[in-house]
């Protein structure tokens, strides 16, 4: 139990510190004199680095244990931040910083944390709990995000200046982005033996008979992320903005009310997996939703199309904690670390996702539409080959007794 409610607490403070993180990061690179196109490289640096450790992350807990691996990835997301405060006008110090893997500059918990916190998680759950505890554990990052980006605005004016950090205004939230990582610390030092089970050293990181299912969900995973790269926020408001006439506080407005409805939709993922199985939760839901992100572009109205975007929403998250819980159940405790490493990394793909819009938006014209039904597509895709791939696959608790 106790384990229960340590991890979404790390989980809140992590999603905290990035939801401040990312309302001023890319304005304090550009204000520190950075050319725009190298601001949108120094985020992709971040996610590859993100990335390279999430797939690293299993490969040293199998050396040094889950415990240890997790004081580590703390320090590294301590370290991303305490650089940034140094001097973020330098190319080279924000390379490093994002290098670490530990700066949460994506949606997505992409990093070494939140792979370890997954497997933690995992072991420390009853098979008929898992989906819930990922359900909280995910909606515990939510709250964190949202009220970190709430907070951001008050840390400029009000977060003290340490006499020996330069006088940049944001360098309240980047210290306290960092001190966040030191946080997690006494709370991941109280987690069971259960969550650190991958203490047991294994001589292959995931065996011959999961191997094959891992890293075709990882496939599968990457194909989605690319899908809802397409759509970000960020990309959404413009698009909202261009098309509507639509003023800030409207797309603020609708993106809050489906950030909203995103969370409450995590809530929908026990009880749907219980009745239709964890591979059909993710299926049924999601289909629905990206037909619903299809017709988005086609709105007559701004009302129209904030409604169809918050319909969205309140589907489109079921799949989060089921998918993690399908990856964590069908395969050895020992190997769940690798199994979360493998498939959080593919996430990744949502930057390109992001960039290929781009390129679409420069067109314009019809090409304004694009990726949104383009998005929709690639993730109905992505919906059917899950469905057909795994629908066999059955987790314990979905076994015939």
């Amino acid at each position: 139990m106790r384990d229960l409610v340590l991890l979404p607490s790390t989980r809140f403070l992590r999603g905290f510190g990035g939801g401040a993180l990312a309302v001023v990061l890319a304005s304090t690179l550009a204000e520190s004199g950075e050319p725009n196109w190298l601001v949108g490289v120094m985020v992709g640096v971040a996610i590859a680095g993100a990335s390279l450790w999430a797939l690293m992350a299993p490969r040293i807990e199998n050396r040094w244990g889950r415990r240890s691996t997790l004081y580590l990835s703390a320090l590294l997301f301590t370290a991303g931040g305490a650089l940034l405060t140094l001097d973020s006008s330098l190319p080279l110090v924000v390379a490093a910083a994002a290098l670490l893997g530990g700066l949460l500059v994506s949606g997505s918990d992409i990093g070494p944390l939140g792979v370890l916190e997954q497997a933690a998680l995992g072991n420390s759950s009853e098979p008929t709990e898992r989906t819930r505890n990922f359900s909280l554990y995910n909606f515990a990052g939510y709250l964190g995000a949202a009220l970190g980006a709430l907070a951001a605005a008050p840390l400029l004016s009000f977060a003290p200046q340490p006499a020996w950090l330069p006088s940049a205004p944001r360098n309240g939230v980047l210290l306290l982005y960092a001190l966040l990582g030191l946080a997690v610390l006494p709370l991941y030092s109280q987690l069971s033996a259960k969550a650190l089970f991958s203490e047991t050293r294994s001589p292959s990181l995931l065996t011959p008979e999961h191997r094959s299912n891992v890293l075709t969900l990882a496939g599968l995973f990457s194909v989605d992320a690319f899908g809802g790269g397409l759509v970000a926020n960020t990309l959404v408001a413009w698009w909202l903005e261009v098309q509507y006439g639509a003023a800030p506080f409207v797309a603020g407005t609708i993106l809050f009310l489906a950030t909203l409805g995103a969370g409450a939709s995590l809530f929908l993922a026990t009880p749907l997996s219980q009745r239709l199985g964890l591979v059909r939760t993710m299926v049924f839901t999601h289909i629905p939703s990206n037909l619903l992100l299809i017709a988005f572009p086609f709105a007559p109205s701004v009302t129209m199309a904030g409604t169809l975007w918050v319909a969205r929403s309140l589907l489109s998250q079921v799949d989060v904690p089921t998918r993690q819980s399908f990856t964590q159940a069908i395969v050895l405790p020992q190997e769940r670390g690798a199994a979360a490493g493998y498939t959080t990394a593919a996430r990744t793909t949502s930057a390109l996702g992001a960039s290929v819009t781009g390129g679409f938006w420069s067109a314009g014209g019809s090409w304004l539409t694009a990726p949104f039904v383009l998005a929709g597509t690639v993730k109905i895709v992505y919906d059917l080959t899950l469905y057909l791939r795994f629908r066999n696959v059955l987790p314990p608790e979905e076994r015939p007794a």
